[in-house]
Protein backbone atom coordinates (compact mmCIF):
# COMPACT_ATOMS: atom_id res chain seq x y z
CA UNK A 1 0.00 0.00 0.00
CA UNK A 2 1.58 3.27 -0.92
CA UNK A 3 0.98 5.68 2.77
CA UNK A 4 2.55 8.34 0.94
CA UNK A 5 -0.22 8.92 -1.73
CA UNK A 6 -2.94 7.98 0.87
CA UNK A 7 -1.06 10.40 3.71
CA UNK A 8 -1.50 13.36 0.63
CA UNK A 9 -4.84 12.54 -0.38
CA UNK A 10 -5.84 12.90 3.43
CA UNK A 11 -4.53 15.75 3.95
CA UNK A 12 -5.71 17.45 0.78
CA UNK A 13 -9.48 16.08 1.62
CA UNK A 14 -9.04 17.01 5.75
CA UNK A 15 -8.25 20.25 4.38
CA UNK A 16 -11.26 20.90 2.77
CA UNK A 17 -13.19 19.86 6.06
CA UNK A 18 -12.09 23.11 7.13
CA UNK A 19 -15.50 24.75 6.44
CA UNK A 20 -16.34 27.92 6.19
CA UNK A 21 -17.69 29.90 9.33
CA UNK A 22 -21.53 30.19 8.06
CA UNK A 23 -22.52 33.08 11.26
CA UNK A 24 -20.21 34.15 13.98
CA UNK A 25 -20.19 32.21 16.83
CA UNK A 26 -22.93 33.80 19.20
CA UNK A 27 -20.48 34.99 21.47
CA UNK A 28 -18.90 37.12 18.79
CA UNK A 29 -15.70 35.79 19.88
CA UNK A 30 -13.08 35.24 17.68
CA UNK A 31 -11.87 31.21 17.21
CA UNK A 32 -9.24 31.34 20.14
CA UNK A 33 -11.80 33.41 22.36
CA UNK A 34 -14.34 30.45 21.26
CA UNK A 35 -12.23 27.84 22.34
CA UNK A 36 -11.04 29.89 25.62
CA UNK A 37 -14.92 29.95 26.37
CA UNK A 38 -15.72 26.62 25.75
CA UNK A 39 -12.23 25.39 27.80
CA UNK A 40 -13.24 26.83 30.77
CA UNK A 41 -16.94 25.89 30.77
CA UNK A 42 -15.42 22.57 30.73
CA UNK A 43 -12.80 22.71 33.67
CA UNK A 44 -14.85 25.43 35.75
CA UNK A 45 -11.50 27.30 36.75
CA UNK A 46 -8.04 27.00 34.78
CA UNK A 47 -4.72 29.01 34.69
CA UNK A 48 -3.55 31.25 32.52
CA UNK A 49 -0.39 29.59 31.49
CA UNK A 50 -2.47 26.47 31.33
CA UNK A 51 -4.34 27.70 28.62
CA UNK A 52 -1.60 28.91 26.94
CA UNK A 53 0.04 25.32 27.06
CA UNK A 54 -2.91 23.85 25.89
CA UNK A 55 -3.24 26.52 23.35
CA UNK A 56 0.62 26.24 22.22
CA UNK A 57 -0.02 30.13 22.21
CA UNK A 58 2.59 32.82 24.19
CA UNK A 59 1.50 33.84 27.78
CA UNK A 60 1.31 37.52 26.37
CA UNK A 61 -1.09 36.54 23.49
CA UNK A 62 -3.57 34.50 26.23
CA UNK A 63 -3.15 37.53 28.64
CA UNK A 64 -4.67 39.69 26.08
CA UNK A 65 -6.91 37.68 25.01
CA UNK A 66 -8.47 37.44 28.28
CA UNK A 67 -8.57 41.02 29.14
CA UNK A 68 -10.59 41.19 26.18
CA UNK A 69 -12.63 38.88 27.39
CA UNK A 70 -12.95 40.29 30.54
CA UNK A 71 -13.97 43.56 29.22
CA UNK A 72 -16.64 42.35 27.58
CA UNK A 73 -17.86 40.34 30.69
CA UNK A 74 -17.59 37.02 29.76
CA UNK A 75 -15.02 35.91 32.35
CA UNK A 76 -13.50 36.69 35.33
CA UNK A 77 -9.78 36.96 36.77
CA UNK A 78 -9.13 36.27 40.37
CA UNK A 79 -6.41 35.65 42.64
CA UNK A 80 -5.74 31.92 44.39
CA UNK A 81 -6.94 31.45 47.76
CA UNK A 82 -4.24 28.78 48.21
CA UNK A 83 -1.92 30.70 45.95
CA UNK A 84 -2.34 34.73 45.89
CA UNK A 85 0.40 34.59 43.37
CA UNK A 86 -1.82 32.77 40.97
CA UNK A 87 -4.76 33.97 38.95
CA UNK A 88 -7.57 31.95 38.11
CA UNK A 89 -9.97 31.96 35.04
CA UNK A 90 -13.73 31.72 35.70
CA UNK A 91 -16.65 32.20 33.28
CA UNK A 92 -19.35 35.20 34.21
CA UNK A 93 -22.51 33.39 34.31
CA UNK A 94 -22.88 35.55 30.30
CA UNK A 95 -19.68 33.75 29.68
CA UNK A 96 -20.93 30.32 30.63
CA UNK A 97 -24.64 31.78 28.01
CA UNK A 98 -21.90 32.59 25.56
CA UNK A 99 -19.95 29.34 25.63
CA UNK A 100 -23.15 27.23 26.15
CA UNK A 101 -24.79 28.38 23.12
CA UNK A 102 -21.59 28.31 21.13
CA UNK A 103 -21.38 24.72 22.03
CA UNK A 104 -25.13 24.13 21.33
CA UNK A 105 -24.37 25.59 17.17
CA UNK A 106 -21.14 23.58 16.76
CA UNK A 107 -23.24 20.23 18.03
CA UNK A 108 -25.73 21.27 15.85
CA UNK A 109 -23.79 21.71 12.79
CA UNK A 110 -22.26 18.25 13.94
CA UNK A 111 -25.68 17.01 13.71
CA UNK A 112 -26.36 18.09 10.37
CA UNK A 113 -23.33 16.52 9.02
CA UNK A 114 -23.67 13.36 10.17
CA UNK A 115 -27.13 12.72 9.28
CA UNK A 116 -26.12 13.86 5.34
CA UNK A 117 -23.54 11.03 5.87
CA UNK A 118 -26.32 8.20 7.47
CA UNK A 119 -26.24 6.24 10.38
CA UNK A 120 -24.40 3.56 8.97
CA UNK A 121 -21.27 6.15 7.28
CA UNK A 122 -21.81 8.24 10.70
CA UNK A 123 -21.02 5.24 12.86
CA UNK A 124 -18.21 4.08 10.57
CA UNK A 125 -16.59 7.44 11.00
CA UNK A 126 -16.93 7.92 14.66
CA UNK A 127 -15.05 4.22 14.83
CA UNK A 128 -12.21 5.17 12.62
CA UNK A 129 -12.14 8.95 14.11
CA UNK A 130 -11.71 6.68 17.63
CA UNK A 131 -8.70 4.50 15.72
CA UNK A 132 -7.25 7.73 14.47
CA UNK A 133 -7.08 9.39 18.36
CA UNK A 134 -6.28 6.27 19.89
CA UNK A 135 -3.34 5.89 17.42
CA UNK A 136 -2.13 9.51 18.02
CA UNK A 137 -2.76 8.75 21.52
CA UNK A 138 -0.30 5.50 21.19
CA UNK A 139 2.42 7.87 19.06
CA UNK A 140 2.84 10.54 21.37
CA UNK A 141 4.24 7.70 24.51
Amino acid sequence: MEYEKLAEEMFQLVSKLRFKQQTRPLSNATHGEHFVLVYVYQKKCVLPGDLAQVMNASTAYVAKMLRGLEERGLIRRRPDDQDRRRTLITLTELGEQAAQKDMDSARDHIIQILEILGEEDAQHFLRILKKLISAKEQMEK
